[in-house]
């Protein structure tokens, strides 16, 4: 039998209040810091979790996995660097707002969007976990690679450069994520005998250099760049954030069903909930330079997602991303086996969870919000001082992955990369999303579908998910080349 009122009061106990807020601090500081990724966060807390009892020690988890998937805004936002993977759409957005002074408006908004979105996502884990559960079984390594291709291909079509370019970019993100051990086979792919590069391309320091150095040489060579200054303004913009809240029901929901999806993960939902916003905007032309709808679209979605990858951990015992893996493990060694029959008998699991979820999300609306204040109050510091400060965080965090001298070095690398990226126009988001899609979601899905299918390319496009996943891409394709070409054809007739 569940007892709501009991588990209530385990959470709001002094006890219950200090594991959560200490969860969503630790987060949302592992989430701002750039090098610093949710998986990384929740790994590192997760050696203190082991004298906990299990439903304490997946609380504090959960809590400081939440602070996290908002935290890696902040950074996105103030910095341009991404704290997170699946804040890279946000950065889009949010560094303009803050070039332009309004870096209060936009973390404001982002925090209440993530509020939203997490709260919408714990709600419906609860609601829909039987229904969610049977299509995500439905989901094979087809279905899986094409929201691989249709990823990076949104990513693309969402740049700010052309779309043959955002092509180009995610097409050199894909063959970076080919560097290393093949998946199926363990042979060495384009390593060239370089030990360094046995375990492909270090993500971390890769999205650090072409975000984070990128901009500092940037700033270095570009005489133009003006210095960055803050605007004052309220603490909670709950208006900014209003005019688009069924735009961000819309995206939390996106994001949650993403989610549900084992293997996808928040940086999928990101994108998807970005794209969601451009889509259905009435100013598409803002997107780019600094538009509210794509916060929260993004901010929605990705931390709808959250929740989300909960489902399949919880009844299948199978984990939604990487976090949840080290969470599945976790509980394994408190001799806990998440699964059908486990849940059955124990449904506190996952009310706790849930409940703790939406707390830890009150607690990061007002937490976030402070520590988010605290750190606009430094861009009033001269633009050298931060650009080197900016150094010196991308440094750290490149070396505190692996603790690997190699690291730095690629991610000065990737930062000069990424500084000619900008300087002809090409976007760099699609390459970082074809370096994380491309590898374990791509190309491993791929392969496991050939050899599944006997060798078939059939299944690609006779399963029923697989076959909309095909006909969405076809219509992006159509409405990006084909259309424009035959409007072009009608007026020039008309004329």
């Amino acid at each position: 039998m569940i007892h709501i009122g009991e588990i209530l009061s385990q959470l709001f106990s002094l006890y219950g209040i200090f594991i959560m807020s200490l969860g969503v601090t630790v987060g949302i500081l592992g989430g701002a810091l750039p090098g610093v990724s949710t998986t990384m966060t929740v790994a590192l807390v997760a050696t203190g979790t082991y004298t906990m009892e299990p439903l304490w020690a997946i609380t504090f988890l959960a809590a400081t996995q939440v602070g996290s998937t908002y935290g890696g805004s902040i950074a996105a936002t103030v910095l341009n660097i991404p704290g997170t993977p699946s804040a890279a759409a946000t950065a889009i957005e949010g560094y303009p707002l803050t070039r332009k002074g309004e870096a209060a408006k936009a973390l404001s908004v982002n925090v209440i969007s993530s509020f939203f979105g997490n709260t919408i996502g714990a709600i419906l884990l609860v609601i829909t976990l039987p229904f969610m559960l049977k299509l995500s079984m439905k989901f094979g390594p087809w279905e899986l690679f094409w929201f691989a291709i249709f990823g990076v291909v949104i990513c693309a079509k969402l740049s700010r450069a052309n779309f043959v370019k955002g092509l180009i970019a995610s097409s050199l993100g894909l063959f970076l994520a080919m560097i290393g051990i093949d998946p199926i086979w363990g042979t060495h792919r384009f390593t060239f005998d370089i030990l360094y590069l046995t375990d492909g391309i270090p993500l971390i320091p890769a999205m650090v250099g072409l975000y984070g150095m990128s901009e500092v040489f940037t700033s270095l060579t570009d005489h133009k760049v003006e210095p960055i200054f803050f605007k004052e303004a309220k603490l909670f913009q709950f208006n900014e954030w209003a005019k688009y809240k069924i735009l961000s029901l819309r995206a939390a929901l996106l994001g949650f069903i993403i989610g549900v999806i084992p293997g996808v993960g928040a940086n999928i939902a990101s994108w998807v909930g970005y794209d969601h916003a451009y889509s259905t905007s009435k100013q598409p032309e803002q997107f780019g330079k600094g538009s509210i709808e794509g916060l929260v679209g993004s901010e929605s979605a990705n931390n709808a997602c959250v929740p989300g990858a909960y489902a399949p951990l919880l009844v299948l015992g199978v984990p939604g991303d990487a976090v949840t893996a080290i969470i599945l493990g976790v509980l394994v060694v408190h001799g806990v086996q998440p699964g059908p029959t486990f849940l059955r008998s124990n449904p506190d699991f996952l009310y706790q969870i849930a409940l703790a979820i939406i707390f830890s999300g009150i607690l990061f609306l007002i937490i976030g919000t402070f520590i988010g204040r605290g750190i606009i109050k430094l861009l009033v510091t001269p633009l050298p001082a931060i650009m080197a400060t900016v150094t010196l965080l991308c440094v750290i965090g490149s070396y505190a992955i692996s603790f690997r001298i190699e690291d730095v070095y690629l991610m000065f690398i990737f930062g000069i990369l990424g500084m000619s990226m900008k300087k002809f126009d090409f976007p760099i988001a699609p390459l970082i999303l074809g370096l994380i899609l491309g590898g374990t979601l791509g190309d491993a899905n791929f392969r496991r579908s050939i050899i599944a299918g006997k060798g078939s390319f059939l299944p690609f496009i006779t399963r029923p998910i697989s076959l909309v996943m095909v006909i969405m891409l076809v219509i992006v394709l159509f409405f990006e080349f084909v259309y424009p070409l035959l409007r072009k054809k009608k007026q020039s007739k008309e004329v």
